[in-house]
């Protein structure tokens, strides 16, 4: 038997889905509405506007790295380069689900103006706190320059992201650890 899931979690998985597939913008309120089978009363009391809500939604996407960096990763008794090559089998495990839209934090920044800076903010701030989070690990793994080595890691990582995206294909994910896999070796 399916888990019944909140009015609220309704809302918030509807709004993901279409604002990652569709579009912030091109997303009204009423699709979510409809595509969610809530009232409006029930959107507005639990999230207040559509921008609660799309801040709502980046916190949900958040909490996926988070949980990863925060409880998955560190439950690995293997060493911190394997550890690191594990990001890339729990993102291919989210690219392979039912719930992997695209980076909503990629996606929003890319459909905004540029100057409107609260949604660059909250993308800079989710990349600031997963940095944090991936060089401790890379720092652990001996690499002579933590810094450099995270960087090339992120760049890996988004565009692992926006290649599973516009192909399709959450096999891009072993590309990407194949990849992180050199980096880590030339960085000893």
């Amino acid at each position: 038997m399916p888990k019944k899931i909140s009015v609220e979690e309704r809302i918030l998985q509807t709004a993901r889905r279409l604002f990652c597939q569709v579009g912030i913008h091109a997303t009204g309120i009423a699709r979510i509405i409809e595509e969610s089978g809530v009232s409006r009363r029930s959107l507005y009391t639990h999230y207040g506007s559509k921008e609660n809500l799309l801040k709502a939604v980046f916190e949900a996407e958040a909490s996926i790295w988070f949980h990863w960096f925060d409880c998955d990763l560190p439950q690995m008794t293997c060493p911190p380069d394997e550890r690191v090559l594990a990001l890339f089998d729990l993102m291919q495990d989210w690219f392979d689900s039912e719930i992997f839209y695209g980076c909503v934090f990629i996606n929003a920044v890319a459909e905004h103006e540029k100057c409107n800076n609260w949604i660059q903010e909250i993308a800079n701030d989710h990349r600031e706190k997963i940095t944090a989070r991936l060089v401790a690990i890379v720092v652990e793994s001996g690499a002579r320059d933590p810094e450099m080595v995270t960087e090339k890691l992120n760049l890996l990582i988004d565009g692992t992201i926006v290649a599973a995206m516009v192909t399709g294909n959450g096999e891009i994910a072993h590309v990407g650890k194949l990849a992180a896999a050199d980096i880590l070796r030339s960085s000893k």
